[in-house]
Protein backbone atom coordinates (compact mmCIF):
# COMPACT_ATOMS: atom_id res chain seq x y z
CA UNK A 1 0.00 0.00 0.00
CA UNK A 2 1.36 2.98 -1.33
CA UNK A 3 -1.13 5.62 -1.52
CA UNK A 4 0.37 9.24 -1.15
CA UNK A 5 -1.27 12.77 -0.04
CA UNK A 6 0.60 13.92 -3.11
CA UNK A 7 1.49 13.03 -6.72
CA UNK A 8 -1.29 14.10 -9.30
CA UNK A 9 1.16 16.04 -11.39
CA UNK A 10 3.88 12.98 -11.19
CA UNK A 11 4.12 10.70 -14.54
CA UNK A 12 5.87 8.23 -12.39
CA UNK A 13 6.50 6.57 -8.59
CA UNK A 14 9.43 7.95 -6.48
CA UNK A 15 12.78 6.35 -6.39
CA UNK A 16 12.52 3.19 -4.12
CA UNK A 17 15.66 4.61 -2.77
CA UNK A 18 14.46 7.88 -1.87
CA UNK A 19 10.95 6.21 -0.90
CA UNK A 20 12.43 4.85 1.93
CA UNK A 21 14.75 7.64 2.98
CA UNK A 22 11.95 9.83 2.55
CA UNK A 23 9.34 8.16 4.19
CA UNK A 24 8.75 8.53 8.55
CA UNK A 25 6.12 6.63 9.67
CA UNK A 26 8.48 4.24 11.04
CA UNK A 27 8.94 6.95 14.02
CA UNK A 28 6.22 8.98 13.71
CA UNK A 29 3.71 6.58 13.66
CA UNK A 30 3.81 7.17 17.63
CA UNK A 31 1.94 10.30 16.83
CA UNK A 32 -1.24 7.73 15.56
CA UNK A 33 -3.43 9.24 18.41
CA UNK A 34 -2.90 12.60 18.57
CA UNK A 35 -2.90 12.76 14.74
CA UNK A 36 -6.22 11.45 15.23
CA UNK A 37 -7.13 13.65 17.31
CA UNK A 38 -6.27 16.44 15.34
CA UNK A 39 -8.04 15.41 12.71
CA UNK A 40 -11.39 15.14 14.53
CA UNK A 41 -11.06 18.25 15.76
CA UNK A 42 -10.61 19.81 12.25
CA UNK A 43 -13.72 17.77 10.62
CA UNK A 44 -15.78 18.62 13.02
CA UNK A 45 -14.75 22.61 12.71
CA UNK A 46 -15.78 22.19 8.71
CA UNK A 47 -19.11 20.82 10.19
CA UNK A 48 -19.20 23.93 12.52
CA UNK A 49 -18.22 26.09 9.65
CA UNK A 50 -20.86 24.38 6.82
CA UNK A 51 -17.28 23.51 4.57
CA UNK A 52 -18.96 20.39 4.60
CA UNK A 53 -22.14 18.51 5.61
CA UNK A 54 -23.27 18.53 9.10
CA UNK A 55 -23.42 14.39 8.72
CA UNK A 56 -20.47 14.29 6.64
CA UNK A 57 -18.97 15.55 9.33
CA UNK A 58 -20.31 13.18 12.03
CA UNK A 59 -19.65 10.24 9.23
CA UNK A 60 -15.86 11.26 9.43
CA UNK A 61 -15.85 11.05 12.88
CA UNK A 62 -16.82 7.97 13.19
CA UNK A 63 -14.66 6.65 10.60
CA UNK A 64 -12.04 8.05 12.69
CA UNK A 65 -12.62 6.54 16.17
CA UNK A 66 -12.77 3.83 14.16
CA UNK A 67 -9.20 4.21 12.51
CA UNK A 68 -8.13 4.59 15.95
CA UNK A 69 -10.06 0.99 17.78
CA UNK A 70 -7.99 -0.72 14.84
CA UNK A 71 -4.74 0.62 16.04
CA UNK A 72 -5.08 -0.08 19.56
CA UNK A 73 -6.92 -3.78 18.79
CA UNK A 74 -3.84 -4.49 16.34
CA UNK A 75 -0.53 -1.81 16.94
CA UNK A 76 1.05 -3.93 13.99
CA UNK A 77 -1.61 -2.58 11.30
CA UNK A 78 0.59 0.61 11.50
CA UNK A 79 3.58 -1.29 10.10
CA UNK A 80 2.72 -0.68 5.84
CA UNK A 81 4.20 1.06 3.21
CA UNK A 82 3.37 4.72 3.58
CA UNK A 83 4.74 7.89 3.84
CA UNK A 84 3.99 9.34 7.00
CA UNK A 85 1.45 9.48 9.89
CA UNK A 86 -0.60 11.42 7.96
CA UNK A 87 -1.43 9.40 5.17
CA UNK A 88 -1.62 6.43 7.04
CA UNK A 89 -4.86 8.19 8.79
CA UNK A 90 -6.43 8.78 5.37
CA UNK A 91 -5.80 5.99 4.44
CA UNK A 92 -7.26 4.19 7.06
CA UNK A 93 -10.10 6.55 7.25
CA UNK A 94 -10.97 5.80 3.32
CA UNK A 95 -10.89 1.86 3.96
CA UNK A 96 -14.08 3.01 6.49
CA UNK A 97 -15.51 5.73 4.65
CA UNK A 98 -14.61 5.67 1.25
CA UNK A 99 -14.18 8.44 -0.97
CA UNK A 100 -15.23 10.96 1.95
CA UNK A 101 -11.93 10.52 3.48
CA UNK A 102 -10.40 12.93 0.97
CA UNK A 103 -12.80 15.68 2.84
CA UNK A 104 -11.01 15.44 6.21
CA UNK A 105 -8.07 17.38 4.16
CA UNK A 106 -9.86 20.04 2.73
CA UNK A 107 -8.30 23.45 3.31
CA UNK A 108 -5.56 21.50 5.75
CA UNK A 109 -2.06 21.05 4.86
CA UNK A 110 0.75 18.50 6.49
CA UNK A 111 2.84 21.21 7.03
CA UNK A 112 0.00 22.26 9.97
CA UNK A 113 -1.15 18.49 11.03
CA UNK A 114 3.00 17.56 11.93
CA UNK A 115 3.43 20.43 14.32
CA UNK A 116 -0.47 19.96 15.95
CA UNK A 117 0.42 16.37 16.15
CA UNK A 118 3.54 17.22 17.64
CA UNK A 119 2.33 20.00 20.22
CA UNK A 120 -0.15 17.37 21.33
CA UNK A 121 2.41 14.68 22.34
CA UNK A 122 4.51 16.76 23.74
CA UNK A 123 2.24 18.45 26.05
CA UNK A 124 1.10 15.01 26.85
CA UNK A 125 4.86 13.78 27.60
CA UNK A 126 5.42 17.05 29.73
CA UNK A 127 2.76 15.95 31.79
CA UNK A 128 4.09 12.79 32.33
CA UNK A 129 7.64 14.00 32.84
CA UNK A 130 6.39 15.98 35.48
CA UNK A 131 4.83 13.25 37.28
CA UNK A 132 7.79 10.97 37.18
CA UNK A 133 10.01 13.79 38.87
CA UNK A 134 7.14 14.55 41.13
CA UNK A 135 7.54 11.05 42.37
CA UNK A 136 11.38 11.38 42.35
CA UNK A 137 10.90 14.16 44.61
CA UNK A 138 8.86 12.34 46.93
CA UNK A 139 11.16 9.20 47.12
CA UNK A 140 14.08 11.52 48.00
CA UNK A 141 11.52 13.75 50.67
CA UNK A 142 10.82 10.18 52.36
CA UNK A 143 14.22 8.79 52.11
CA UNK A 144 15.56 12.64 53.28
CA UNK A 145 13.32 12.68 56.22
CA UNK A 146 14.32 8.80 57.79
CA UNK A 147 17.77 10.43 57.16
CA UNK A 148 17.34 14.08 58.58
CA UNK A 149 19.38 13.90 61.84
CA UNK A 150 22.38 10.42 59.94
CA UNK A 151 24.93 13.05 60.15
CA UNK A 152 27.49 12.83 57.62
CA UNK A 153 30.46 14.32 55.38
CA UNK A 154 29.59 16.99 52.66
CA UNK A 155 31.86 17.90 50.49
CA UNK A 156 33.55 20.39 48.40
CA UNK A 157 36.13 19.84 45.62
CA UNK A 158 35.23 16.34 46.35
CA UNK A 159 36.77 16.64 49.27
CA UNK A 160 35.20 16.10 53.42
CA UNK A 161 34.85 19.81 53.96
CA UNK A 162 32.03 19.52 56.84
CA UNK A 163 29.32 17.69 58.43
CA UNK A 164 25.66 17.94 57.07
CA UNK A 165 22.96 15.09 57.12
CA UNK A 166 21.81 12.49 54.12
CA UNK A 167 18.56 14.29 54.65
CA UNK A 168 20.64 17.46 54.21
CA UNK A 169 22.17 15.73 50.75
CA UNK A 170 18.62 14.48 49.93
CA UNK A 171 17.08 18.19 50.18
CA UNK A 172 19.80 19.20 47.56
CA UNK A 173 19.15 17.07 45.10
CA UNK A 174 14.94 17.41 45.78
CA UNK A 175 15.36 21.35 44.96
CA UNK A 176 17.12 20.84 41.32
CA UNK A 177 14.11 18.59 40.37
CA UNK A 178 11.89 21.10 41.84
CA UNK A 179 13.58 23.73 39.42
CA UNK A 180 12.53 20.95 36.16
CA UNK A 181 9.08 20.26 37.45
CA UNK A 182 8.94 23.85 37.25
CA UNK A 183 10.97 24.13 34.03
CA UNK A 184 8.88 22.08 32.38
CA UNK A 185 5.72 23.85 32.98
CA UNK A 186 7.18 26.69 31.90
CA UNK A 187 7.27 24.77 28.51
CA UNK A 188 4.52 23.38 28.87
CA UNK A 189 3.15 26.73 28.43
CA UNK A 190 4.61 27.54 25.05
CA UNK A 191 3.81 23.92 23.60
CA UNK A 192 -0.37 24.74 24.39
CA UNK A 193 -0.84 26.78 21.43
CA UNK A 194 -3.01 25.08 18.22
CA UNK A 195 -1.24 25.71 14.92
CA UNK A 196 -4.81 24.24 13.14
CA UNK A 197 -5.96 26.74 10.55
CA UNK A 198 -2.62 28.20 9.18
CA UNK A 199 -2.36 26.10 6.39
CA UNK A 200 0.53 25.44 4.46
CA UNK A 201 1.89 29.04 5.68
CA UNK A 202 -0.63 31.46 4.88
CA UNK A 203 -3.65 30.61 6.58
CA UNK A 204 -6.82 28.58 5.68
CA UNK A 205 -9.28 30.36 3.23
CA UNK A 206 -12.20 28.73 5.22
CA UNK A 207 -14.37 30.24 7.86
CA UNK A 208 -13.27 27.86 10.14
CA UNK A 209 -13.44 28.91 14.22
CA UNK A 210 -9.96 27.99 15.12
CA UNK A 211 -10.75 29.10 19.00
CA UNK A 212 -12.98 26.56 19.09
CA UNK A 213 -10.83 24.15 17.56
CA UNK A 214 -8.39 24.96 20.01
CA UNK A 215 -11.29 24.13 22.80
CA UNK A 216 -11.96 20.91 21.16
CA UNK A 217 -8.04 19.97 21.88
CA UNK A 218 -7.66 21.47 25.13
CA UNK A 219 -5.23 24.31 23.88
CA UNK A 220 -5.01 27.26 25.82
CA UNK A 221 -4.17 29.90 22.77
CA UNK A 222 -4.43 29.27 18.70
CA UNK A 223 -1.45 31.11 17.15
CA UNK A 224 -1.48 34.35 15.63
CA UNK A 225 0.83 34.21 12.64
CA UNK A 226 0.36 31.20 9.99
CA UNK A 227 3.62 31.35 8.48
CA UNK A 228 5.31 31.64 12.13
CA UNK A 229 3.30 28.13 13.10
CA UNK A 230 4.65 25.55 10.78
CA UNK A 231 7.77 26.40 10.98
CA UNK A 232 8.38 27.31 14.97
CA UNK A 233 10.08 24.45 16.82
CA UNK A 234 11.19 26.27 19.97
CA UNK A 235 8.89 24.24 22.03
CA UNK A 236 10.48 21.14 21.38
CA UNK A 237 13.69 22.49 21.61
CA UNK A 238 12.59 23.92 25.69
CA UNK A 239 11.25 20.52 26.26
CA UNK A 240 14.53 18.84 24.86
CA UNK A 241 16.60 21.53 26.92
CA UNK A 242 14.22 20.80 30.19
CA UNK A 243 15.41 16.95 29.36
CA UNK A 244 18.92 17.67 29.30
CA UNK A 245 18.34 19.80 31.80
CA UNK A 246 16.91 17.28 34.31
CA UNK A 247 19.35 14.34 32.93
CA UNK A 248 22.27 16.61 34.02
CA UNK A 249 20.63 16.70 37.73
CA UNK A 250 20.06 12.54 37.77
CA UNK A 251 23.31 12.35 36.44
CA UNK A 252 24.56 14.04 39.54
CA UNK A 253 22.65 12.36 41.68
CA UNK A 254 23.72 8.85 40.04
CA UNK A 255 27.38 10.04 40.89
CA UNK A 256 27.01 10.51 44.40
CA UNK A 257 25.10 7.69 44.76
CA UNK A 258 27.50 5.21 42.89
CA UNK A 259 30.28 6.76 45.24
CA UNK A 260 28.21 6.39 48.80
CA UNK A 261 27.56 3.19 47.89
CA UNK A 262 31.22 2.07 47.47
CA UNK A 263 32.82 0.13 50.07
CA UNK A 264 35.73 3.06 50.51
CA UNK A 265 32.62 5.12 51.74
CA UNK A 266 30.12 2.39 52.52
CA UNK A 267 26.93 5.23 53.70
CA UNK A 268 24.06 3.71 51.80
CA UNK A 269 23.12 -0.01 50.29
CA UNK A 270 21.70 0.06 46.84
CA UNK A 271 18.69 -2.43 46.40
CA UNK A 272 20.14 -5.54 44.52
CA UNK A 273 17.51 -5.40 42.28
CA UNK A 274 18.92 -2.29 40.69
CA UNK A 275 22.57 -3.57 40.27
CA UNK A 276 24.26 -6.68 38.24
CA UNK A 277 26.59 -8.95 38.54
CA UNK A 278 30.03 -9.80 37.70
CA UNK A 279 30.41 -12.06 34.56
CA UNK A 280 34.20 -12.82 36.08
CA UNK A 281 34.40 -11.94 39.91
CA UNK A 282 31.14 -13.47 41.51
CA UNK A 283 31.37 -10.76 44.78
CA UNK A 284 30.46 -7.75 42.58
CA UNK A 285 27.22 -6.08 42.92
CA UNK A 286 27.64 -3.55 40.07
CA UNK A 287 25.80 -0.04 40.58
CA UNK A 288 24.89 -0.50 36.51
CA UNK A 289 21.48 1.55 36.93
CA UNK A 290 23.33 4.80 38.17
CA UNK A 291 25.94 4.42 35.70
CA UNK A 292 23.25 4.36 32.83
CA UNK A 293 21.82 6.68 34.43
CA UNK A 294 24.76 8.90 34.55
CA UNK A 295 25.65 8.22 31.01
CA UNK A 296 22.49 9.11 29.17
CA UNK A 297 23.24 12.56 29.69
CA UNK A 298 25.36 12.55 27.07
CA UNK A 299 22.99 11.38 24.96
CA UNK A 300 20.55 13.63 25.70
CA UNK A 301 23.14 16.78 25.54
CA UNK A 302 23.47 15.02 21.78
CA UNK A 303 19.99 15.23 21.46
CA UNK A 304 19.71 19.08 22.17
CA UNK A 305 22.46 19.99 20.05
CA UNK A 306 21.26 18.11 16.99
CA UNK A 307 18.26 20.10 17.06
CA UNK A 308 19.85 23.59 17.45
CA UNK A 309 21.70 22.13 14.49
CA UNK A 310 18.76 21.21 12.07
CA UNK A 311 16.98 24.72 13.20
CA UNK A 312 19.73 26.56 12.08
CA UNK A 313 19.64 29.16 9.43
CA UNK A 314 16.49 27.14 8.16
CA UNK A 315 14.63 30.09 6.02
CA UNK A 316 11.33 30.53 6.88
CA UNK A 317 8.35 28.11 6.09
CA UNK A 318 8.36 24.33 6.37
CA UNK A 319 11.08 23.08 5.08
CA UNK A 320 11.40 19.00 5.27
CA UNK A 321 14.71 19.56 7.53
CA UNK A 322 11.95 19.59 10.44
CA UNK A 323 10.86 16.05 9.76
CA UNK A 324 13.96 15.52 11.78
CA UNK A 325 12.94 16.89 14.46
CA UNK A 326 11.35 14.11 15.56
CA UNK A 327 13.35 11.63 16.59
CA UNK A 328 15.47 13.94 18.99
CA UNK A 329 12.62 14.87 20.86
CA UNK A 330 11.31 11.32 21.12
CA UNK A 331 14.89 9.73 22.57
CA UNK A 332 15.02 13.15 24.86
CA UNK A 333 11.81 12.15 26.55
CA UNK A 334 11.79 8.59 26.28
CA UNK A 335 15.34 8.41 27.48
CA UNK A 336 14.31 11.24 30.70
CA UNK A 337 11.61 9.28 31.73
CA UNK A 338 13.80 5.91 31.98
CA UNK A 339 16.01 7.47 34.21
CA UNK A 340 13.05 8.85 36.54
CA UNK A 341 11.73 5.41 36.71
CA UNK A 342 14.99 3.56 37.59
CA UNK A 343 16.09 6.57 40.07
CA UNK A 344 13.21 6.63 41.90
CA UNK A 345 13.50 2.78 42.44
CA UNK A 346 16.89 3.13 43.41
CA UNK A 347 16.13 6.01 46.10
CA UNK A 348 13.78 4.30 47.36
CA UNK A 349 15.60 1.63 48.13
CA UNK A 350 17.99 2.82 49.59
CA UNK A 351 19.51 1.96 53.25
CA UNK A 352 21.39 4.43 54.85
CA UNK A 353 24.30 2.97 57.22
CA UNK A 354 24.32 5.94 59.67
CA UNK A 355 27.04 4.33 61.76
CA UNK A 356 29.23 4.69 58.85
CA UNK A 357 28.28 7.76 58.06
CA UNK A 358 28.51 9.01 61.77
CA UNK A 359 32.34 7.97 61.70
CA UNK A 360 32.89 9.42 58.70
CA UNK A 361 31.55 12.59 59.73
CA UNK A 362 33.24 12.58 62.96
CA UNK A 363 36.91 13.19 61.53
CA UNK A 364 38.31 16.25 63.54
CA UNK A 365 39.44 18.31 59.90
CA UNK A 366 35.68 18.97 59.84
CA UNK A 367 35.20 20.91 62.47
CA UNK A 368 37.92 23.58 61.64
CA UNK A 369 35.44 25.91 60.64
CA UNK A 370 32.97 25.60 63.45
CA UNK A 371 36.10 26.13 65.33
CA UNK A 372 36.72 29.35 63.34
CA UNK A 373 33.59 30.50 63.82
CA UNK A 374 33.36 30.17 67.64
CA UNK A 375 36.29 32.07 68.30
CA UNK A 376 35.06 34.95 65.57
CA UNK A 377 32.06 34.88 67.73
CA UNK A 378 33.90 35.73 71.06
CA UNK A 379 35.49 38.21 69.66
CA UNK A 380 38.38 37.24 67.40
CA UNK A 381 38.33 38.62 64.03
CA UNK A 382 37.48 35.91 61.88
CA UNK A 383 40.07 36.19 59.78
CA UNK A 384 42.47 35.97 62.97
CA UNK A 385 40.48 33.15 63.78
CA UNK A 386 40.51 30.96 60.66
CA UNK A 387 44.73 32.12 60.76
CA UNK A 388 44.83 30.22 64.47
CA UNK A 389 42.38 27.43 63.60
CA UNK A 390 44.58 27.08 60.20
CA UNK A 391 47.75 26.89 62.66
CA UNK A 392 46.53 24.19 64.96
CA UNK A 393 45.63 21.96 62.06
CA UNK A 394 49.29 22.05 60.65
CA UNK A 395 50.48 21.59 64.16
CA UNK A 396 48.34 18.34 64.56
CA UNK A 397 49.48 17.21 60.92
CA UNK A 398 52.74 17.49 61.58
CA UNK A 399 53.03 16.02 65.09
CA UNK A 400 50.42 13.06 64.39
CA UNK A 401 48.28 14.56 66.66
CA UNK A 402 44.33 14.64 66.78
CA UNK A 403 43.05 18.11 66.03
CA UNK A 404 41.13 18.12 69.15
CA UNK A 405 43.84 17.74 71.32
CA UNK A 406 46.43 20.41 69.80
CA UNK A 407 43.03 22.33 70.19
CA UNK A 408 42.51 21.32 73.94
CA UNK A 409 46.49 22.31 74.66
CA UNK A 410 46.19 25.76 72.93
CA UNK A 411 43.03 27.53 73.46
CA UNK A 412 42.66 27.75 77.42
CA UNK A 413 45.50 30.23 76.39
CA UNK A 414 43.90 31.88 73.12
CA UNK A 415 39.58 31.74 73.97
CA UNK A 416 38.93 30.24 77.47
CA UNK A 417 35.13 30.60 76.62
CA UNK A 418 36.18 28.19 73.32
CA UNK A 419 38.09 25.57 75.06
CA UNK A 420 35.13 25.24 77.71
CA UNK A 421 33.07 23.61 74.54
CA UNK A 422 35.66 21.84 73.31
CA UNK A 423 34.10 18.31 73.43
CA UNK A 424 30.44 20.38 71.73
CA UNK A 425 32.70 22.03 68.84
CA UNK A 426 34.25 18.58 67.97
CA UNK A 427 30.80 16.99 68.11
CA UNK A 428 29.25 16.27 64.29
CA UNK A 429 26.03 16.24 65.74
CA UNK A 430 26.21 19.86 67.33
CA UNK A 431 28.29 21.21 64.29
CA UNK A 432 24.57 20.31 62.08
CA UNK A 433 22.57 21.39 64.97
CA UNK A 434 24.21 24.80 64.62
CA UNK A 435 23.29 25.15 61.66
CA UNK A 436 19.33 26.46 61.78
CA UNK A 437 19.02 28.84 59.49
CA UNK A 438 16.34 28.14 56.82
CA UNK A 439 18.14 26.14 54.46
CA UNK A 440 20.79 24.91 56.65
CA UNK A 441 21.79 21.35 57.68
CA UNK A 442 20.07 20.79 61.31
CA UNK A 443 17.56 18.02 61.34
CA UNK A 444 14.76 20.78 61.81
CA UNK A 445 16.14 23.32 59.06
CA UNK A 446 16.28 19.81 56.66
CA UNK A 447 12.65 18.29 58.03
CA UNK A 448 11.19 21.80 56.49
CA UNK A 449 13.13 22.10 53.24
CA UNK A 450 12.11 18.48 52.38
CA UNK A 451 8.55 19.46 53.60
CA UNK A 452 8.64 22.61 51.13
CA UNK A 453 10.25 20.45 48.29
CA UNK A 454 6.82 18.21 48.47
CA UNK A 455 5.19 21.05 48.54
CA UNK A 456 6.10 22.45 45.38
CA UNK A 457 5.21 19.54 43.35
CA UNK A 458 2.04 18.28 45.60
CA UNK A 459 -0.01 18.62 42.84
CA UNK A 460 1.42 15.65 41.35
CA UNK A 461 1.99 13.57 43.84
Amino acid sequence: MTKKLWGGNYDAAPDAVFWEFNRSLPFDRRLVREEIAASRAWVRALGRCGAIRAEEAATLERGLDEVLARVEKDPACLEVDLEDVHSFVEAGLGEVVGDLAGQAHLGRSRNEQTVTALRLWARRTIDALRAAVASLVRALVEKGGEGADAVMPGYTHTRAAEPITFGHWAAAHAWGLVRDFDRLGDARARVDVLPLGSGALAGASLPLDREAMARDLGFAAVSENALDAVMDRDFAVELVFACAQLQTHLARLAEDLILFAGPEYGFVTLPEAFTTGSSLMPQKKNPDALELVRGKAARLDGDLMRLLALLKGLPAGYQKDLQEDKEAVFDAADTALGSLAVTTGVVSGLGLVRETMRHAASREDLMAAGLAVALAREGMPFRRAHQVVGSLVGEAQKGGRSLKAVAAEKLPAISPAVASRIDALFDPREAVRAKSLRGGASPEAVRASLDAALARVAPLV
